[in-house]
């Protein structure tokens, strides 16, 4: 193999090249940074829009695995990608005949012909199958001081990446932060989605976060305000500044005036109980739910 058909293994295969660096991945809680989108991007040379159609072809042929996992050093859980038995002995041909090319590389400014497995043990660092393809690809030529930067350029890139999701994030949880989004500020996110050029997936991954943890904080807002209710209506009334204090927080946490109204009315059947009491019960449930509270 050349380099000329060095750059010219297909997306799928680059992709298994890659992957056959992790292996035993399916014993793992959480998984390599590596196996991300994002790093896999890096590490091929394929551009994250055509990413997501590569490795759904690789799924639907069962060379790869999906999982939504814990990632190292990562908050927040997402999909990982590793090769399944069939991908690994896939993977495992093609790295033999990649390992055993040999192409010109410039070392000191002379060219000089070396096998792909020898270059890693040329190199200050780890070089990768994976890496050299990606050089030979995306430079047209093989050069030992850009293979010697390779770490230092993925980790800037990774960084970077970073903190444009995080720019995204931030937009989406304001557009958000009511529980619903306008026209407008749809357009403007859409806007600055195509600006940061964040995918499509990551966009939907983005924002399923933002709406489940909104819907989680809604509902502890409901059982703040419920537990306030039942306390202010202990005494069956609702007096003048207690409204004011509920009205405060039912803007604060953000809560409908419908909700308001269904809580009292839960909170009174609480309180009432069922038809037929009197208010001796209603004095001692009121009293029970002071201590509770």
């Amino acid at each position: 193999m050349s380099l000329e058909q060095l750059t010219s293994l297909t997306s799928k295969q680059r992709i298994l090249l890659y992957l056959s660096d992790f292996v035993h991945m399916d014993e793992r809680y959480e998984l390599p940074r590596g196996l991300t989108q994002e790093a896999i991007a890096f590490d091929t040379g394929i551009q994250r829009k055509h990413l997501s159609q590569y490795l759904k072809d690789l799924l639907e042929d069962d060379l790869i695995v999906e999982r939504k996992a814990h990632i190292e050093g990562m908050k927040q859980r997402m999909n990982g990608y590793y090769l399944t038995p069939g991908g690994y002995s896939q993977a495992l041909v093609l790295r033999r005949t990649v390992s055993e090319a040999c192409v010109p590389i410039e070392v000191r400014g002379k060219t000089v012909e070396m096998k792909v497995d020898e270059v890693d043990d040329s190199t200050s660092v780890h070089i990768t199958l994976s890496d050299i393809v990606r050089e030979a690809i995306t430079e047209g030529v093989l050069r030992m001081s850009a293979l010697e930067t390779v770490e230092n350029r993925k980790r800037a890139a990774l960084e970077e990446e970073e903190q444009t999701t995080e720019v995204y994030r931030r937009a989406l949880a304001t557009a958000w932060h009511d529980g619903r989004v306008t026209a407008t500020e749809r357009f403007l996110v859409e806007e600055l989605r195509k600006y940061l050029k964040i995918s499509d997936e990551d966009h939907r991954r983005l924002e399923a976060e933002i709406i489940k943890r909104l819907a989680q904080d809604h509902m502890e807002f409901r059982r703040i305000y419920r537990s306030v209710l039942e306390v202010a209506l202990a005494d069956r009334e609702i007096s003048g500044p207690e409204e004011r204090i509920l009205e405060n927080l039912r803007r604060i946490m953000r809560l409908s005036r419908h909700e308001h109204e269904e809580l009292v009315s839960e909170v009174e059947a609480l309180i009432c109980g069922p038809p037929g009491c009197d208010r001796g019960d209603i004095l001692e449930i009121s009293n029970l739910d002071r201590v509770r509270l």
